[in-house]
């Protein structure tokens, strides 16, 4: 008999009895835990469906005038079924925030553990421009960011921490690698950085020129970049975006 196994023998029929054996984990069967990964990953499916749903709806009215009806409707889920995993729209706009601060708590942990770069000023370039490619195809990130700038309950510090401590740490490596100029703090440039590029977000979504949004963060890097970078770092770097 194998270890740790359940073994249920076959009601007495004419022909051989036959064992079946399923081999168990801490009282709990293979097949158990199988189906209960499966619910487990449909349980993540249907609560992404939700946020991806209340991103299209914030992004596209704001969060004060976003409804869970309206959400409900674009994840094509029950009312019972938004409350099942998101106790109020405050937890909604959590979890749409949270997926921004997800994509800058990558971009600070690459500067603080991941392999250099040839000019981390070139490689702020590149996550700016990174960053924008993902907001013009997520709507979920175009919803954080609306939420971030929008007059509301998301419109404080706590929304911004995440890209201003990405920013920082990416300016903290262009100082110790001597491209910036001696003038530079790098966490006043950042807040500088974060403003303007949330003013070009702002100027975007409100002109409806969202199309052209690499073009206008190219812009502000041809303004700013000037006033941060050593003259011989700067002849090195390139404001477009990658493979443009």
């Amino acid at each position: 008999m194998l270890p740790d196994a359940h073994v249920s023998l076959s009601s007495v029929l004419p022909g051989p009895r036959v064992a079946s054996v399923t081999t168990t984990q801490g009282g709990v069967t293979v097949q158990e835990r199988a189906e209960r990964g499966e619910r487990a990953e449909r349980r993540e499916q249907t609560a992404l469906r939700i946020v991806e749903a209340a991103g299209i709806v914030i992004d596209r009215k704001g969060y004060t005038a976003a409804s869970i009806p309206e959400i409900q409707d674009v994840a094509n889920v029950s009312r019972g079924t938004v409350y099942h995993h998101f106790a109020s729209k405050e937890e909604l706009g959590d979890a749409v925030l949270a997926r921004q601060a997800s994509f800058f708590e990558q971009v600070a942990k690459n500067a603080a553990t991941g392999a250099p770069p040839a000019l981390w000023l070139q490689a702020l370039i590149e996550i700016s421009h990174q960053y924008t490619a993902s907001i013009l195809n997520d709507p979920v990130l175009r919803a954080a960011v609306r939420l971030s700038i929008e007059p509301g309950p998301y419109q404080t510090a706590e929304s911004y921490a995440g890209p201003l401590s990405a920013v920082t740490a990416v300016l903290d490596s262009a100082r110790q690698a001597g491209e910036l100029q001696d003038h530079v703090d790098p966490g006043e440039a950042a807040r500088t950085l974060v403003g303007c590029y949330s003013g070009v977000q702002l100027l975007a979504m409100a002109m409806v020129e969202r199309d052209t949004l690499h073009q206008q963060v190219s812009a502000m890097w041809s303004l700013i970049m000037p006033g941060l970078a050593r003259p011989d770092v700067l002849a090195q770097l390139s404001l477009d975006p990658p493979h443009s």
